[in-house]
């Protein structure tokens, strides 16, 4: 899709290329540190080993030839090594705005597809708590990150296919259910319960070691399938699938196939006789491992010596299993936090030496504290999704109901407007920043409306929804752009809109959602500027209506970016 920046780009690469009769490519085109010298810069490193010159005294030279007939720009001038050239503020503010009017929801989508042929697909990995706990705030920046991931994935031209994968066997269920009975207490239908019901199992064995028995023999029980263990593990299992349905649907968490550890735990023992058949796995001291030290990945294990399952054991089936179901996937990726970063390489390299071909990629990213440290279900010190949740949007409801006490809102208005500032800070706090960050959970700032957070980008977008209801219809995006764009403010929001497909191509590229995050506050910065220093309602004629449409522009791209994040726009604030 031809882009503003792209034509510019090119052009400026082209009139580059002539005055200094070297060819100079799109790609060397940056832009400069400072919008003061200029909105494109290109530096003459490379032509200085050419010509034998200083990298100065180059670009003075280029500068002065540069022919800037029948272009946007308006002035080209050297500054120390590099040639700035500098926009028109008409010409790139009309470029930009024509470009999102006519790509609609599909600015900044890459690779369009023409053929079913042409489509891409990526199988994607996340969501994967298991049954029989509570989704709690370190849950959440998993599924935050995979939602995000999917939508920038499918709008940078792939078509990505979401799976969840969740662990509904082993220990950590059989001491839930073993809990439930020996204490007797009273079921309650929640994750909160069952992850409470796990808690206090752990602390009763470490308080009684000799009950450790008795877990051991309800976990044989389940994987006998005994009737009484079986009925039970599968209602309470539902309970926990019910409410990871609801929190996913809350979050936008889309999943297209959702896969479960007891799908494919007996598949997973057969893959390891087929392992050991094969001469890829061999016995260790009873248990089976695949020995990887000729890749330096030491010795994966894969079958413990009493003969049960691992993580590992299932894991292969898992990977075998979605190779079957999608054997047209280009790539596979599985999303899930760095301390498990070994196990995936020992993973990846043994699936490679099974035979399936799938390329398979790890996106890792840190853990959520609290300030009082790392949080674990076993010690019960977590907070959990619907209390962090209700928590926020408390908080949301009072500010949104103190600042429209006059204006008369109903309740399910205030409610509406709650959800989505809550959705915005719950999310961008652990968007904004790089995956492979500790993000440390912190109420105060992820409720905060200020400062570079998701409301301060929700707000810049209902400003410019204030101005266009205010201005009653819309223009008509097929009318001629006013030639009269003069101010900074404009070309400054143009040029943060145009570099919008830039960032979806790198956001894609690097798997990081923080690049889309981070062009959204420069975004509702220059948003503000905008706001602040041009008169829309009161320009005047074509201007007026070119303004608007920039308005419109701008708040488009704007929801956009902060839908890739999952976040959604209210009508007001």
């Amino acid at each position: 899709m031809s882009t503003a920046w792209n034509f510019w780009t090119a052009d400026f690469a082209r009139r580059l290329s002539d005055a200094s009769e070297q060819s100079i490519r799109p790609e060397d085109i940056v832009t400069p540190p400072d919008q003061k010298l200029g909105d494109l810069a290109y530096g003459c490193f490379k032509l200085a080993k050419v010509f034998g010159k200083s990298p100065a005294e180059i670009a003075k030279d280029i500068a002065s030839k540069v022919e800037l007939e029948h272009s946007d720009f308006i002035s080209v001038t050297a500054a120390g090594p590099y040639v700035n050239a500098t926009l028109r503020i008409g010409d790139a503010v009309r470029r930009v705005i024509r470009d999102i009017e006519v790509a609609g929801n599909n600015y900044g989508a890459i690779g369009l597809y023409e053929r079913p042929s042409d489509v891409r697909k990526i199988v994607l990995e996340y969501a994967q708590p298991n049954t029989h706990k509570e989704i709690h705030v370190g849950h959440l920046r998993n599924l935050v990150l995979g939602s995000s991931l999917h939508a920038i994935l499918n709008h940078a031209g792939w078509k990505c296919i979401p799976v969840s994968y969740h662990g509904d066997v082993g220990a950590h269920v059989a001491k839930c259910l073993w809990w439930i009975k020996k204490s007797g207490k009273e079921m309650v239908k929640t994750g909160e319960f069952l992850g409470r019901m796990y808690t206090e199992a752990s602390q009763e064995l470490e308080a009684h070691p000799e009950y450790k028995e008795e877990v051991s023999e309800v976990q044989r029980k389940l994987e006998a399938h005994d009737p009484e263990w079986e009925a039970l593990w599968l209602e309470t299992r539902r309970w926990s699938l019910d409410e990871m349905a609801e929190i996913f649907d809350d979050l936008g968490v889309k999943i297209e196939r959702q896969y479960l550890e007891s799908e494919v735990v007996d598949r997973g023992q057969e893959m390891v006789d087929h392992l050991i058949k094969k001469g890829i796995a061999k016995e260790s001291q009873g248990a089976m491992v695949v020995d990887l030290e000729d890749v330096k990945l030491g010795v994966f294990l894969v079958r413990k010596s009493d003969g049960t399952s691992l993580y590992a054991t299932k894991d292969l089936a898992l990977a075998e299993k979605k190779a079957e179901e999608y054997p047209d996937a280009l790539r596979s990726l599985i999303l899930v936090d760095n301390r498990q970063s070994f196990y995936f390489k020992q993973l990846f390299e043994t699936l490679k030496r099974m035979g399936i071909k799938t390329p398979h990629e790890f996106i890792g990213y840190e853990f959520v504290t609290l300030k009082s440290g790392a949080m674990s279900s076993r010690e019960g010190n977590i907070v959990t999704y619907q209390s962090f949740r209700e928590e926020v949007i408390k908080y949301a409801s009072k500010e949104v109901t103190d600042r429209h006490a006059e204006h008369g809102w109903s309740v399910g208005k205030v409610e509406h407007t709650a959800w989505t500032l809550a959705m915005a800070g719950m999310k961008f706090g652990m968007l904004k920043q790089d995956n492979d960050k500790i993000f440390t959970f912190d109420l105060e700032q992820a409720m905060s409306f200020d400062g570079d957070t998701g409301p301060y980008c929700q707000y810049a977008a209902t400003r410019l929804a204030s101005i266009l209801k205010k201005a009653g219809e819309l223009p008509e995006t097929d009318a001629a752009l006013s030639d009269a764009f003069d101010h900074e403010s404009e070309k400054s929001l143009a040029l943060a809109l145009a570099d919008f497909p830039t960032r979806i191509e790198l956001s894609a590229r690097e798997m990081r959602p923080s690049v889309i995050a981070q062009w959204c506050l420069k975004t509702a910065q220059a948003i503000n500027a905008f706001y602040r220093d041009v008169p829309v309602l009161e320009s005047e004629g074509s201007l007026r209506e070119s303004r608007l449409r920039l308005a419109a522009a701008s708040r488009h791209a704007l929801a956009m970016g902060l839908g890739l994040l999952g976040i959604p726009l209210p009508d007001e604030m």
